[in-house]
């Protein structure tokens, strides 16, 4: 009897089917457009995510492809440069080479001596061995010029030895054109963290620039200087100045854009490719006219925190 009871009681708590979808379907009328947006707003949320998601991926990938055409585009010009100069390249190898030919005939004729100056030959070796090392310098820098480099690098070392190594290569060329190269060198080291080839690019553009701005001027005075210095506590400066004929005022802020040259076979991409690499090192680079004519350039970058602690 309480069993049945049970199942009565049971029984009456149930709603009939009928009482269910009926007010299922009171309650779809009811709220019907409040459900249809907000499955419409999920659905547009998803989507968005999924384009903003395509997004990103597709500027990365664009970001690579940026990054690898400019590296490419970096080393087609510092190959140009290093072809320009290929000349001094080529003087300045000649000297090891030619001092040890001389040294070669000069031991040849020591070891025919009655009796031989051995003592004589030993120091030539020893001479011949320090040119041949040097020789070796020239060729593997050249290969470092030439060498195609795939990311940004970042070595430390002494910003003087990079405006040493330019000099060496520039000074031929400028003998050539009847110019005279020198340079002003902080007397403290200035160690940086970038890449060393890179920054000598950045040199080299700057006075090819610069000497190129002075074909104009009369045989012998034509001068470019090249300077180096300590900014503060934490930021090395590098100076190119030249004697030429200076930067229309109005063009200062142009002279770094890229395709903008004055030269009538000029690409326009030296100094645009110098304030790229200055700039991905964490420096700066601009133009003014120099005080008592020709243009001036200068770019910064911080020192190393080894130096800068």
């Amino acid at each position: 009897m309480i069993a049945g009871f049970a199942a009565a009681a049971s029984a009456a708590a149930e709603p009939p089917p009928g009482a269910v979808s009926s007010a299922v379907h009171e309650t779809w009328y009811q709220y019907r457009w409040l459900i249809i947006a907000s499955l419409a707003a999920l659905l547009t949320q998803a989507a968005t995510i999924m384009w903003l998601f395509f997004e990103r991926r597709r500027r990365r990938i664009d970001q690579i492809e940026l990054r690898q055409r400019l590296i490419e585009v970096i080393h087609l010009n510092r190959t140009a440069t290093a072809g320009a100069l290929s000349a001094s390249v080529a003087h300045e190898l000649n000297q090891p080479l030619g001092a040890i030919q001389s040294y070669a005939e000069a031991a040849e004729l020591y070891l025919k001596a009655e009796p031989p100056n051995l003592e004589r030959v030993q120091q030539i070796l020893a001479d011949i061995r320090r040119d041949d090392e040097r020789a070796a310098e020239i060729i593997n820098h050249l290969r470092g010029l030439l060498k195609k480099r795939t990311k940004i690098e970042f070595q430390e070392f002494d910003l003087n030895d990079v405006v040493r190594n330019a000099l060496r290569i520039l000074e031929p060329d400028a003998l050539k054109r009847g110019m005279v190269v020198s340079a002003v060198q902080a007397e403290t080291s200035l160690p940086v963290r970038a890449d060393q080839i890179r920054m000598e690019q950045v040199i080299l553009n700057l006075a090819v620039n610069g000497m190129d701005a002075m074909e104009a001027c009369a045989p012998g005075s034509g001068k470019l200087l090249i300077q180096t210095a300590l900014v503060g506590d934490s930021v090395t400066e590098v100076s190119v100045a030249d004697s030429g004929t200076g930067i229309p005022k109005d063009k200062l802020n142009k002279v770094f854009d890229t395709f903008y040259t004055t030269k009538p076979n000029g690409t326009g991409l030296g100094l645009s490719i110098a304030r790229t690499i200055i700039e991905a090192y964490g420096g700066r680079i601009w133009a003014e006219n120099g005080s008592g004519g020709g243009a001036v350039f200068h770019f910064t970058l911080p020192l190393s925190k080894v130096a800068a602690a």
